[in-house]
């Protein structure tokens, strides 16, 4: 099947900011990679940013799938899903992965871009955090916060693991899973009351 011209700008978009960055990249460069005329690039994207927030919002819709994945049907507790398969499909994207750490370390890509993407694509987590707070198993912080805290550890973990030998993976993902509840559950709580 032949991508369509706005897939092929986005993947060389991809290729080329997470090798050279957000400044180090230009529209003309992506094109080129592409093969695309740079006025087609612009037809689909009116500036860089709007590109930048394009395929954000693209890898992003592809992570809320993978976190959807179920691994354990008999699991009482989605958190331990969510991050396993989380964790999972960012060390198996690596490029993707990248692209994410640019995007969440850099003042480049507009923060408010990026929340509202997030409350689009995971807003089922969002729910999972909102009924956390309410029966008193996740700290009563803002869920902007919740959320930037919880992708900062899950990169993090993914970072780590991806450079570990594969061999060693599965079980440095699952013993992270104690970060994360460490991180977002009140104290003495019973985290595992959380349910989809």
């Amino acid at each position: 099947m032949t991508k369509s011209k706005r897939t092929l700008i986005l993947d060389s978009a991809l290729a080329l900011f997470t090798v050279n960055g957000f400044h180090g990249t230009s529209t003309a460069a992506i094109a080129r990679e592409a093969k695309v005329a740079t006025g087609t690039l612009f037809h689909h994207f009116a500036t860089k940013e709007a590109l930048i927030e394009a395929l954000y919002f693209e890898v992003k819709k592809e992570f809320a799938q993978a976190l959807l994945q179920t691994n354990d049907p008999d699991s009482p507790f989605p958190l331990t899903n969510i991050w396993v398969n989380g964790v999972t499909w960012l060390v198996s994207q690596p490029q993707k992965m990248a692209f994410i750490l640019l995007c969440s370390h850099s003042l480049y890509f507009d923060k408010k871009a990026q929340l509202a993407i997030w409350q689009e694509v995971l807003g089922f987590f969002t729910q999972l955090l909102n009924a956390g707070i309410q029966n008193g198993t996740v700290k009563d912080l803002p869920i902007p916060y919740l959320l930037t805290t919880c992708e900062s550890i899950l990169l993090s973990t993914a970072s780590y693991v991806y450079a570990l030998p594969a061999v060693d993976q599965k079980a440095a993902i699952n013993s992270s899973i104690n970060v994360i509840v460490d991180a977002i559950s009140v104290q003495g709580a019973d985290i595992h009351l959380l349910t989809r």
